[in-house]
């Protein structure tokens, strides 16, 4: 601290002053740094220091360093200390069509937590990285032990009110169709076709993203078709944003679960999130249930 200080001011008088030190300990401490790197790390010429090269690039890295710990120390003075930070691994999707939509429930839910995401712009898995929850996928035996279960997973073909009045229905169209896809994801049209026994034509358009959000986007944006995981799409679908665009209902037989993280202890807010996410999903899966039968 005393080499930073006269190196920035230019003055061991006027660091001892900062440092609410006497003088000599300034000259002491630095002579001491002096000793132990072999090196001058100032030229004493009258009353201004000058450094010389190796001070220079000592003092460039003493300043950085001591400012970013500044930095921290004001960030976490300036935290409101009764307000939690949860952190969140899930689709892109999700947290687009499903969660924000109901972002002012969950703050009036819980007015003193923060939310911060890690997203996914396709399938979710892997592990947490540094996260409170995820949402993750299941199947067979894990699927039934595992705890914090969200949704089934169900594939449907969704679209906007107006592209079903328009094109008519997956099996039965009244002009070509533009099929939405997810490229290289383990599930797309030629498995739900199969799945519907329609044999998929080479006419229509094919639209194409990476990220499933913006799949559902061109969905409800009257873009054409796209496979629609109700564990995203619930409540666009309740709503009446979005449309079946067929009979077919596929249920793989997996199921999505928000996993908390085996690397850092579960808070008991991080475990009243969890439990609200999943009573929101059921609310949906009820009504879902009604418009599907």
């Amino acid at each position: 601290m005393a080499f930073e200080a006269a190196a920035r001011l230019g003055s061991f008088s006027r660091a001892a002053e900062e440092l609410n030190i006497t003088q000599p300990a300034v000259s002491h401490a630095i002579a001491a740094m002096e000793r132990h790197l072999g090196q001058k790390l100032f030229i004493r010429s009258g009353p201004r220091l000058i450094l010389t090269e190796n001070g220079e690039k000592l003092g460039r890295v003493t300043t950085r360093s001591f400012s970013a710990i500044q930095e921290v120390f004001e960030d976490i003075e300036g935290r409101d200390p009764t307000r939690e930070t949860v952190m969140l691994s899930i689709s892109s999707g999700m947290a687009t069509h499903w969660l924000m939509p109901r972002y002012d429930r969950f703050r009036d839910h819980f007015p003193q937590v923060d939310l911060q995401f890690q997203l996914i712009p396709g399938s979710v898995g892997g592990p947490l990285y540094n996260c409170d929850l995820g949402l993750r996928v299941a199947s067979g035996e894990d699927s039934a032990e595992l705890d914090g279960r969200f949704a089934p997973e169900r594939i449907l073909a969704v679209c906007s009110p107006a592209y079903l009045a328009e094109f008519g229905k997956f099996e039965s169209p009244r002009r070509p169709q533009t099929l939405i896809a997810l490229p290289d994801h383990w599930f797309g049209w030629p498995e739900f076709s199969h799945a519907a026994q329609y044999r998929l034509t080479s006419d229509g358009d094919r639209l194409s993203f990476s990220d499933y959000s913006v799949c559902v986007q061109a969905a409800l944006s009257g873009q054409g078709v796209a496979l629609g995981w109700t564990s995203v799409t619930s409540r666009l679908l309740a709503d009446g944003l979005l449309v079946t665009a067929s009979d077919t209902v596929v249920v793989t037989g997996r199921s999505y679960h928000f996993v908390t993280s085996s690397q850092r202890a579960t808070r008991p807010i991080v475990q009243a999130v969890r439990e609200w996410l999943i009573k929101e999903m059921h609310k949906d899966e009820a009504e879902l249930e009604e418009l599907l039968a």
